[in-house]
Parts: structure tokens; C-alpha cells; sequence
């Protein structure tokens, strides 16, 4: 391989790294072609990208984008999961093939922060971002709620009172 392959090849991996904002990194050891390709195209789903890497050329291509902090990633075989979605999917798929097969967690780089396998493995157990906006936007309304239930039983009472006045009345 010459050199100016390897330059191009680098360059190549950078401008596809750049375009992602989350990394896990996996040791994907022990795993068989069916379970690797099971993993991908679930993970494909999500629209994560999932490949195994030279770890001299991931190394040095996260040092020059500014990430030198995840050069201990890259001991062993490494497989990289980049991405923009919802982080606690992701992690969440990987925990399971994690659980049903020979594959490790090694670490990630989330939103420029640095997290461990323990990490990963909490965020896993989270509920997707979806949800929690969901249940955020219904803690939100319920005090609404419980003014509109209470201002419509009042009212109700009211209306109830006047009909039964008017009854005897009549």
C-alpha cells in the first residue's frame, strides 16, 4: 500500500466522521458473520453505521479531528458504531447483541464527551429520547389539566344547582 493510498484512504474516513456527533467503540471479537450482519442491519435501522477499523488509521484519524482522547479505545479489534440518533437506542441494541453474543463495550464519545462501557450499558436501561419528551410534555400539562378538570366540575356543580333551582320553582 503506498502511502498516497493510505493519505486518501484517511482522508476518506475523516470526512465520514465528521458528519457524526456519537461513537461507541466495540471489540467485536468471537462474533460470526450471521450475528455481525444481524447487528448491522438492526443497527442500520437506526441509521447507525457500524465497521471494524484499522486502529492505527481510526487512531490517527480522530487525532486530527480534535479527539485524541479516545486513543484507548483502540486496543484490540475494534468496531466502530457512529451515529446521530438517539444515543440510548443504539445502546440499547448493543447491549442486547452484547448479552446474546462474544461482543464487548469498550467505550464512546457522545456529544464530544467521553463515556465508559458502565456508561453505555446505563444509558442502555434509559428510556428513548421520545419518551421522555413525552412524559416531560405530560408533567408540563397535568397542572393544566387538573385547573380545566376542577374550573369544569365547578362549573358543572353550578349548572346542576340552578337546574335544581329551577325545578323547584317550578
Amino acid at each position: 500500500m503506498s502511502r498516497e493510498w493510505k493519505a486518501e484512504k484517511l482522508e476518506k474516513l475523516k470526512e465520514g466522521l465528521k458528519s457524526y456527533s456519537n461513537f461507541i467503540f466495540t471489540d467485536y471479537r468471537g462474533l460470526n458473520v450471521e450475528q455481525m450482519t444481524a447487528l448491522r442491519s438492526t443497527l442500520r435501522e437506526k441509521e447507525v453505521e457500524y465497521h471494524v477499523m484499522k486502529n492505527l488509521f481510526a487512531k490517527r484519524a480522530f487525532s486530527e479531528l480534535g479527539y485524541d482522547e479516545v486513543e484507548g479505545f483502540f486496543v484490540d479489534p475494534t468496531a466502530i458504531a457512529y451515529f446521530n440518533a438517539d444515543v440510548s437506542e443504539v445502546c440499547k441494541i448493543l447491549i442486547d447483541s452484547a448479552k446474546q453474543t462474544t461482543l464487548k463495550m469498550k467505550g464512546g464519545l457522545v456529544d464530544g464527551a467521553i463515556i465508559s462501557d458502565k456508561d453505555i450499558e446505563t444509558i442502555s436501561r434509559l428510556p428513548s429520547k421520545q419518551v421522555l419528551i413525552g412524559k416531560t410534555a405530560m408533567i408540563l400539562n397535568s397542572p393544566i389539566s387538573g385547573l380545566v378538570y376542577t374550573l369544569g366540575g365547578v362549573f358543572s356543580k353550578f349548572v346542576r344547582t340552578l337546574k335544581a333551582i329551577e325545578s323547584v320553582k317550578n
